[in-house]
């Protein structure tokens, strides 16, 4: 008989990408499945990952508890979009316009919905926008829509003409990088190399020059070896 596994109030936090004060609210106010133990609230994976699923949040994938490598802080932003492509001078007038555009254009996994795609994608740009800042947003779904990814897959889409998509600074979008993610881990790691990424001048300079996919793909490689080899020697 497998043995019930129980996880903490911060790794639901971190899998769900909300702060853990909140967890812990939740489970005080009986609004998640958990227990309480002496040392606190702990919850069944399997509870959550169902809860999860109900709730508007990416479900967790069992693998993403049990198996270290998805564990890994590594997660290739490099391989994430080479499992995607790139889409340049898209046409569109406006956030849906170019979203829809896109969709047509990107190739997912067989079956998929396009139609419910779009649907999730416009309704997370009406939570709040991706838009963040630098001209660039990062379009993704508040769900995995069943989509069956075993890995995430990112598209860089350079568009035609730079839209007004509500960024947090103003500035109109000319690139969006649509991602879209197994789990909430996963999801939260890549944005943290993407933003890595963004704050270098020399990655930003490629964007705005719509380099070459080729040009782009090294810059991100070199940016990730430099970022591992720090976290490496910061460990030891």
């Amino acid at each position: 008989m497998e043995k019930t596994k129980y996880i903490s109030a911060k790794e639901v936090a971190q899998a769900l990408g909300i702060p853990m004060v909140t967890v812990i609210r939740w489970a005080h106010q009986g609004k998640i499945p958990c227990k309480l133990k002496k040392d606190g609230y702990v919850f069944n994976w399997e509870e959550i990952n169902d809860w999860a699923g109900s709730h508007d949040f990416v479900p967790m994938k069992k693998e993403a508890l049990d198996n270290d490598s998805a564990k890994d802080e590594t997660i290739s932003l490099r391989k994430a979009i080479e499992r995607g492509d790139f889409i340049y001078n898209l046409s569109g007038c406006d956030i849906y316009s170019i979203l829809k555009n896109a969709l047509e254009k990107i190739t997912l996994p067989e079956g998929t919905n396009k139609e419910k795609v779009l649907h999730e994608l416009i309704s997370r740009e009406e939570i709040a926008s991706t838009g963040i800042g630098k001209g660039i947003a990062i379009p993704h779904p508040r769900c995995t829509l069943n989509l069956k990814l075993e890995k995430p897959v990112i598209f860089v889409i350079f568009l035609e003409r730079s839209i007004d998509f509500s960024a947090v600074d103003g500035k109109e979008v000319f690139v969006l990088f649509m991602m879209f993610s197994p789990c909430t881990e996963v999801h939260l790691k890549l944005l943290s190399r993407l933003s890595l990424c963004l704050r270098e001048e020399s990655f930003l300079s490629l964007l705005k020059e719509h380099a070459p996919k080729e040009k782009i793909l090294i810059e991100i490689q070199r940016i990730e070896t430099l970022f591992d080899s720090q976290r490496n020697d910061s460990l030891q």
